[in-house]
């Protein structure tokens, strides 16, 4: 008797993902947050998914001790950090951490792990089902009830900029976590802009050039605290800001 031969169905492929954070003169504590955090995320994600996280130290001159790194690696395994002595800027070293980056998805955030876990989670699911090339944090009205009245009116005054002056269609630009494919990382790694505007100038390279992008909502965790920026780093974001618009 003839039989039709039957195929078992392949086993989906676990895509790796590194975890990019970047850090400059972090607060005391530091590391049993960030160590926490990550070991959250690991048992949330496949087997075998978490590669690297990569931890760059932005030129810090306090926080960051031979002893904190040696922690971190131990509780850690797949704990690396890069380093160099002169601060950068932010957008500097999540660039250098992305360079440095072996895995098919790369996500960052800041080293206090600012929102709710999940989140990663979440982004590292759609980034590996193929639903978009890069993934933003959207940030809701808890977020904004945390802030300033200074930060607030700098942050949403931003977000209307956005998509007056640069038809973005994500207009939440800063939110400080976001995700990418190959696709994604080779974007980002054209951007210019060393310090917070990174991230717009990533979204807006990103939308021009006909990335999926997604938004998801993402909690801020309650004990997260949130100072409002200097005005000297509010003039260099000013400058910035005007590039970008030069550029686009």
């Amino acid at each position: 008797m003839h039989r039709t031969p039957t195929f078992a169905k392949p086993m989906s492929v676990v895509k790796t993902v590194d975890i990019i954070i970047p850090c400059f003169n972090p607060r005391n504590g530091w590391e049993q947050v960030l160590s926490e955090g990550i070991l959250r995320v690991k048992r949330g994600l496949p087997a075998g998914a978490l590669g690297s996280v990569i931890l760059v130290n932005d030129g810090s001159l306090s926080g960051v001790s031979d002893e904190i790194v040696a922690k971190l690696t131990r509780e850690t395994p797949e704990f690396k950090v890069l380093e160099y002595p002169k601060n950068m800027g932010k957008g500097y070293a999540v660039r250098m951490g992305i360079q440095s980056s072996e895995a098919e998805l790369q996500i960052y955030t800041d080293v206090d792990i600012p929102y709710v876990e999940e989140s990663m989670i979440r982004f590292y699911e759609v980034l590996a089902q193929n639903d978009c090339d890069v993934v933003v944090a959207s940030r809701g009205d808890s977020y904004y009830d945390s802030l300033s009245g200074f930060r607030r009116i700098l942050s949403k005054s931003l977000r209307w900029l956005n998509g007056l002056l640069f038809g973005l269609k994500i207009k939440d630009t800063q939110g400080g976590l976001k995700g990418m494919n190959a696709a994604g990382r080779e974007v980002f790694l054209r951007t210019q802009v060393n310090r917070y505007l990174f991230d717009l100038e990533f979204i807006q390279k990103a939308s021009k050039a006909g990335l999926r992008l997604l938004a998801i909502d993402v909690r801020l965790k309650p004990d997260i605290i949130l100072p409002s920026p200097s005005a000297t780093v509010l003039l260099k974001e000013l400058h910035n800001f005007i590039r970008l618009l030069i550029w686009r």
